[in-house]
């Protein structure tokens, strides 16, 4: 695994997200409640981006659709059970943002 700066703090503002695309890997960086969390990108549902969904607490709402995930654990949180996004784990240096892929 390797730690790679992908942002800095000032890029996300707080409830909101963006989407990275880091070595072919559409990732999505969210900001709740002072913290950062960092999941694949795409819903599972017919891959729209998570980024510009709606952030509550650890839940992200797909704008496409209303699906909803947990962004700390990557769980589909309605219609089906077993579904999950990879999380990656997230690091502030200073106020550089790093992921660990």
């Amino acid at each position: 695994m390797t730690w790679i700066r992908v942002a800095s703090t000032g890029d996300i503002k707080e409830g909101s997200g963006k989407e990275l695309n880091i070595n072919g890997q559409r990732i999505a960086l969210f900001l709740s409640k002072n913290r950062y969390y960092a999941i694949e990108a795409l819903c599972r549902h017919q891959d729209g981006s998570l980024a510009p969904g709606k952030v509550e607490g650890e839940v992200v709402e797909c704008p496409l659709h209303f699906w909803h995930y947990n962004i700390r654990t990557g769980e589909l949180l309605d219609y089906m059970e077993g579904v999950q996004l990879n999380t990656y784990p997230v690091e502030i240096r200073n106020n550089d943002i790093y992921i660990n892929l």
